[in-house]
């Protein structure tokens, strides 16, 4: 019974989905609450998302469960944050972050589910997959309908910097968790399996979709929304922090592992800390008129 639940809970994500596509700000609701609904699931009840799509799941399955809810909940608070926004730049960030940020996602999910079909619950994995796939499209239909104008200027200075670090940092490890998530694994002292590889290459998929944001940033006009942008990656932080203190809690990890996962912790908190330290100060500060170049639209 449950799983003609998933295929049902599918079809009325397709439903929504065309309901969507009526109007630009329908359209952008769907995103929000389906990123929102599905991050704040995954976080929140990570034992039963698990259980629901893997056919063995373990407590490292529990770790990237949580850590790909927690990508989703960070970019509906982003789009939440901004959505009274008028500037073109942030809007199409977004989108742009999504329809291209998506791409690796969906070739990981299928690649992975084809592969290794007899590791997952096919209703259920059919029910993420529609997830992945509503989202993406819906950005992909509002890019060719909107056509928004980005990146036109730049404001300068040290949040500018940061910004361009974040991008370099998700650059490099989204690479990593795609290209070697047993690699990754490793590394972390988690032991790699079908269904832990799929997540890390998940995550990694999620953090290449920050990219785009994170690029764009400098070129926000409201000095609230590269505050908005900020906020929000410190959140992803504290969410994946609280994520590893499970972890280590649950395996009863040994000193060495449980400090490997403190300090990854806390060096992903250090840019969104140093940024959110620099906006504060310039709270009193005049930087919208300043722009270190300009593109044509």
């Amino acid at each position: 019974m449950s799983a003609v639940y998933d295929y049902l809970r599918a079809a009325a994500i397709v439903v929504a989905f065309f309901a969507a596509r009526q109007s630009k700000k329908s359209a952008l609701s769907f995103d929000l609450y389906l990123s929102a609904w599905f991050g704040a699931g995954c976080f929140l009840f990570p034992r039963f998302v698990a259980s629901k799509i893997f056919v063995s799941s373990d407590h490292s399955h529990v770790f990237g469960v949580q850590t790909v809810g927690a990508s989703f909940i960070t970019m509906a608070l982003f789009q939440y944050l901004c959505n009274k926004s008028r500037d073109e730049t942030v809007l199409g960030s977004i989108s742009v972050s999504k329809a291209l940020g998506f791409l690796p996602l969906l070739f990981a999910s299928v690649y992975t589910f084809v592969m290794n079909q007899k590791s997952f619950h096919h209703p259920a994995f059919c029910f993420i997959l529609t997830i992945f796939s509503g989202i993406w499209l819906i950005n992909v239909a509002l890019l060719f309908e909107i056509r928004p104008a980005i990146g036109r200027r730049e404001h300068g200075g040290p949040v500018s910097v940061v910004c361009r670090l974040m991008f370099l940092v998700f650059l490099l490890h989204g690479l990593a968790d795609l290209a070697f998530p047993s690699t990754v694994a490793s590394i972390m002292k988690v032991k790699s399996s079908v269904g832990l590889n799929f997540l890390t290459q998940s995550i990694g998929a999620l953090l290449i979709s920050n990219i785009f944001t994170s690029w764009y940033a400098p070129c926000f006009l409201r000095k609230e929304d590269r505050k908005s942008f900020i906020d929000s990656q410190l959140v992803y932080e504290l969410l994946v922090a609280l994520a590893s203190g499970y972890f280590c809690y649950m395996t009863k990890a040994d000193t060495s592992a449980t400090l490997l996962f403190v300090a990854h912790s806390l060096a992903g908190m250090l840019l969104p800390v140093v940024g959110c330290v620099l906006m504060y100060r310039e709270d009193h500060v005049i930087t919208n008129t300043h722009y270190t170049r300009s593109k044509r639209n």
